[in-house]
């Protein structure tokens, strides 16, 4: 399909770690078409992210907590006149924006092939892959340049707000958006403790809600230890940016890591790699995972006598990651 779009709206109603997993097909589209606006759908509550995504020219946001927005938003985005809209994790509802925000190209990815009032069909075959690649699939209908060098993550570097981070500050990413995503609190404290003793200060982030937990893994470290908590996306990335290494369980913080150029050690339990880790170890992203036969269980809380996927990593094996990534 050729097309000369004006402007092109982006949607993406899903977390942070999605969103930054979709800023390869906004490379993408601004290199086929250079002179279009670019337009990006987010939740509500990631509105504060659009400084760091690149070539966006205008961002909305929804929020599916409010009847009113749906209407509201409708009424924007008609107003924009799209040529092109592109719903890359497609609900049914989001399907519903793409057709009502009045463009008469669609291309929109149910992920289950159930493509929603898509206006072109995409033939794609649904199968697991990483999600760069799948967020990518969406385009096929479109005939495009697409250069191995745009499929990568990135986000927009913004000015520093911390003046005493040094390159030998090391981030630990304690907190996931479910509990079986997350390593014991013992764990950290030991590999944090081993990384001090090493000259290391340990910087730990944590969401408002995991402060307590981040301030006892901080306290059990020592004082090489400091916790950063709640921080805004802004203020998160510049932090990030400045991290020697970083540390984490599978979640959006240490996708916007990887995305900001900082080696990083990600600790994988219930989600695939293969969907969840399009990096690279030799630029400089390691992971440690052992698969289990509940892999993708999806639940909240472990339903095993014990914590089989997140248990079986040890702290010797993140150190020996780290270590190799400090000798590169």
């Amino acid at each position: 399909m050729q097309l000369n779009p004006d402007k092109i709206l982006v949607i993406k109603l899903r977390d942070i770690g999605d969103i930054v997993l979709s800023t390869p097909v906004l490379k993408v589209l601004k290199h086929n078409y250079p002179k279009a606006q670019l337009h990006y759908l987010l939740k509500n509550e990631y509105s504060q992210f659009a400084p760091l995504l690149p070539g966006i020219n205008k961002v909305y946001s929804y929020d599916k907590k409010s009847f009113t927005s749906f209407f509201s938003l409708i009424a924007a985005l008609r107003k924009e006149k799209y040529t092109l809209v592109i719903n890359l994790h497609a609900t049914y509802r989001s399907a519903l924006i793409s057709l009502l925000s009045g463009a008469k190209f669609r291309l929109v990815h149910n992920h289950s092939g159930k493509n929603y009032f898509t206006s072109e069909p995409l033939g794609i075959k649904e199968e697991v892959k990483n999600i760069i690649e799948r967020d990518l699939d969406t385009l096929t209908p479109l005939t495009l340049d697409i250069p191995e060098a745009l499929k990568t993550t990135e986000l927009i570097k913004l000015p520093f707000e911390e003046k005493k981070f040094t390159l030998k500050t090391i981030g630990l990413g304690v907190g996931a958006k479910r509990k079986t995503k997350m390593w014991a609190k013992k764990n950290w404290v030991a590999l944090g403790t081993r990384l001090a003793a090493e000259g290391f200060d340990i910087a730990v982030v944590c969401s408002k809600n995991e402060k307590t937990y981040a301030e006892e893994i901080a306290l059990g470290v020592g004082n090489k230890a400091k916790v950063y908590a709640d921080l805004d996306f802004s203020k998160l990335a510049s932090f990030l940016s400045r991290l020697r290494i970083f540390i984490g369980n599978d979640s959006g913080v240490r996708h916007m890591a990887a995305a900001l150029g900082v080696n990083t050690v990600t600790l994988f339990g219930p989600e695939d790699i293969k969907e969840w880790h399009p990096y690279k170890e030799e630029a400089g992203h390691s992971y440690v995972f052992h698969r289990m036969s509940c892999i993708n269980c999806a639940l909240e809380i472990c339903d095993k006598p014990q914590h089989y996927c997140m248990d079986a990593i040890t702290v010797e094996e993140v150190y020996n990651k780290v270590k190799q990534l400090v000798k590169a």
